[in-house]
C-alpha cells in the first residue's frame, strides 16, 4: 500500500537547520511523501533555502504574516493532500525508516495515530524517548503509552483529525499537549513502535533555554494544564489521575522543575493534594535538574 504521507514542516528563521530537516525527509525509505514547508514569515533566507532544494514533493508556503506554530500547523493540515499526516519541527530530523515503519504500523493495526521512539539530543548527551510495542485502546492506557506529549514524533489519519477538526490552540507554548490530549481521548486505537527514532534536537536558542520568554512558557503551560484538566472533567472525569500524571510528566516536567512553587500553583487548580503525585513530581525534579528539595 502507498498512501500518501503529508509531512508538514512549520519554519520561521529556520535558515541554519531547515536544510538538514527537509533532507531527512527526502531520504525516507518511504517515497511518498507530501512535504509541506510552511515559512511563517521569517526575516531570514528560510524561504530562498528551501527553494534551492529541488525536489517536486517539497511545498513552500509563504505565510503573509508571523502566525506562530500554532496556527501554521492548522494551515499545513487544512491544505494537506496525504491519507496520513506528521509534524516535524525545523529544527529537527527523523531516521530513514521513520515514515516506512509508522506507516507499516498504521496500516497493520488500523490504527488512527502511531506513536515511535524519541531521541532527545542535548550537546553532551542525549536520552531516549521510548513506550512499550502494541496497540492500546483504553484511554488511560493510552497517556501512559506516549512518552512525550507533543505531536511531532506521531503519525496520524487525515480523517480522524479532520472529523471532530483537531486544532492547535493559537498563541500558547505547550500547544500540543493539549492536542495530543484530544488525539487520545479521540482515536479508538493508539499504536506504540520503538525501532524507529524522531531526533528532538535542544537548540540553545530554543524557547527552553531563552530566559526572556521563559515567564510566557511557564504561563502558558499552566493555561494548557488548565484546559487539559477541564477537558478531562468534562469528557472522561474517571481518568482525571491519569491524566494529572500526563501532566506533570509532560508539560511540568521538563522546564519548570527547578521551581516547585510552579507545583504548588498546578496542584491547586488540578485539584490533588495525595503524596502520590507529590512523589511522583519530586522523582522526575530529581531526574531533569538532579534537585532533591
Amino acid at each position: 500500500m502507498n498512501d500518501l504521507i503529508s509531512v508538514i514542516v512549520p519554519a520561521y528563521n529556520a535558515e541554519a537547520f531547515i536544510e538538514r530537516c527537509l533532507n531527512s525527509l527526502l531520504r525516507q525509505t518511504y517515497e511518498n511523501l507530501e512535504i509541506i514547508c510552511i515559512n511563517d514569515a521569517s526575516t531570514d533566507n528560510t524561504a530562498q533555502t528551501v527553494k534551492k532544494i529541488n525536489d517536486p514533493r517539497i511545498r513552500l508556503i509563504n505565510n503573509e504574516q508571523n502566525l506562530g506554530i500554532s496556527l501554521t500547523r492548522n494551515r499545513g493540515m487544512e491544505i494537506a493532500r496525504g491519507k496520513y499526516i506528521g509534524f516535524i519541527d525545523s529544527d529537527d530530523f527523523v531516521d530513514p525508516d521513520f515514515y516506512e515503519k509508522l506507516h507499516r504500523a498504521a496500516v497493520a493495526n488500523d490504527a488512527e495515530v502511531v506513536t515511535a521512539a524519541t531521541s532527545v539530543e542535548w550537546p553532551d548527551k542525549t536520552k531516549i524517548w521510548a513506550g512499550r510495542p502494541g496497540i492500546c485502546t483504553g484511554f488511560a492506557d493510552k497517556l501512559k503509552a506516549v512518552r512525550n506529549g507533543s505531536c511531532w514524533n506521531k503519525l496520524y489519519q487525515t480523517d480522524f483529525l479532520r472529523k471532530p477538526k483537531l486544532e492547535f490552540p493559537a498563541g500558547l507554548i505547550a500547544e500540543d499537549n493539549f492536542f495530543i490530549i484530544r488525539c487520545l481521548h479521540c482515536c479508538a486505537g493508539l499504536a506504540v513502535i520503538d525501532d524507529t527514532r524522531y531526533h528532538y534536537i535542544m537548540m540553545p536558542s530554543s524557547l527552553t533555554h531563552d530566559p526572556q520568554k521563559a515567564e510566557k512558557r511557564k504561563n502558558d503551560s499552566l493555561t494548557i494544564s488548565r484546559m487539559i484538566v477541564e477537558f478531562i472533567e468534562q469528557n472522561a472525569p474517571e481518568h482525571k489521575k491519569a491524566a494529572v500524571a500526563f501532566i506533570i510528566k509532560n508539560v511540568v516536567a521538563a522546564q519548570y522543575f527547578a521551581d516547585i512553587g510552579y507545583y504548588r500553583q498546578f496542584k491547586a487548580f488540578a485539584g490533588f493534594s495525595g503524596m502520590l503525585f507529590k512523589a511522583r513530581f519530586k522523582a522526575l525534579r530529581r531526574k531533569w535538574t538532579g534537585k532533591i528539595k
